[in-house]
């Protein structure tokens, strides 16, 4: 009998290896898929201006720093003695607005480059509801906790969604016309909203991410929603708080993913660094004796052989803390 819905994964035109630039940004579970990539040494940047929710701010500090566009000077924010900007998350700050701008800006250019360079950009999108300052009607990432009246809460449409991420797919198209685009959902549930404004919300991230697939041959969908929410479909794939998908469900999505996206010999390496993570991290009840150290020796080998494909310095480092030179 079958017990579980089983997701399709669509076939993709692209896949990726070791040696391809990956940037994945938005919401929190952005950061949980670029945690598999740099645990598996890829070349991934994530979440450089912080966590963002909506597709909107987030579409527009790209498409501005693609631009090279001025800080907005209307955003900044003087909060406990700290400076912010409501187009970053709250873990982008200064001590004073010079110091933020410069912080900002070189975060412009790495970015800008990091676009220009990249195989792959990872969207992931978690919420539709968008907050504005209700005194310029400007979109802000972040309400920084600041007063409820400070803002308006309003529900992006999904045509709003897909105008804003026009604007930026031309920019991008026009500074690297190889990259690939790559859409999510986020399996977070935003439920202080409301359940079923929840629902609502990501309805709305759906039906966006699905119109702007179907127009762009170059933009996909990964169904990381999907494959938590009517795979797993059980609150044991959650953290306490019920609302996260825990450890156990982001590593089956990350299996998803890798055998939709991973090259045959990305995937094999994969598998050689786990075999590898797993012996460094074994503890022996006697790291002198002889038989432990010839196991760290045979890793250390193991570790210097992975190391002509993927950068290993910090692993072989602690290999050899653990060494005794008198059999190493």
């Amino acid at each position: 009998m079958n017990w579980q819905i089983q997701v399709p994964i669509p076939k993709y035109p692209f896949d990726l290896s070791h040696t391809d630039k990956i940037i994945s940004m938005g919401s929190c579970f952005a950061q949980h898929m670029a945690d598999r990539f740099v645990h598996y040494k890829f070349s991934c940047r994530s979440n450089p201006y912080g966590t963002l929710f909506h597709p909107i701010p987030l579409l527009q500090n790209l498409t501005n720093t693609l631009k090279g566009s001025e800080i907005e000077k209307e955003l900044y924010l003087e909060r406990e003695g700290a400076v912010f900007h409501y187009s970053c998350h709250s873990s982008i700050w200064a001590d004073s607005k010079t110091e933020l701008k410069e912080k900002m800006q070189g975060l412009q250019l790495a970015v800008a480059k990091d676009l220009k360079d990249s195989k792959l950009l990872i969207l992931t999108f978690g919420t539709a509801f968008l907050y504005q300052l209700a005194d310029s009607n400007k979109a802000v990432a972040n309400c920084h906790k600041q007063p409820k009246n400070t803002f308006t809460k309003g529900l992006s449409s999904p045509s709003e969604i897909q105008a804003v991420f026009q604007s930026f797919y031309t920019e991008l198209k026009s500074q690297n016309s190889k990259i690939q685009i790559l859409l999510t959902v986020s399996p977070v549930r935003h439920i202080r909203e409301g359940v079923h404004q929840n629902n609502v919300s990501k309805s709305a991230l759906l039906l966006a991410c699905d119109a702007i697939q179907n127009t762009f041959e170059d933009v996909h969908y990964f169904p990381a929603y999907e494959i938590v929410l009517d795979e797993l479909r059980d609150y044991r794939f959650f953290e306490k708080d019920r609302v996260h998908p825990n450890e156990e469900a982001r590593e089956y999505v990350w299996h998803k993913f890798s055998e939709a996206l991973l090259k045959p010999e990305s995937k094999l390496l994969n598998k050689d660094l786990d075999k590898l993570f797993t012996s460094i991290n074994h503890r022996a009840f006697r790291e002198g004796s002889e038989a432990h150290q010839l196991f760290l020796k045979k890793t250390l080998n193991i570790a210097l052989e992975l190391d002509k494909k993927v950068e290993l310095g910090e692993e072989i480092k602690v290999i050899k803390s653990r060494k005794s030179d008198t059999i190493l």
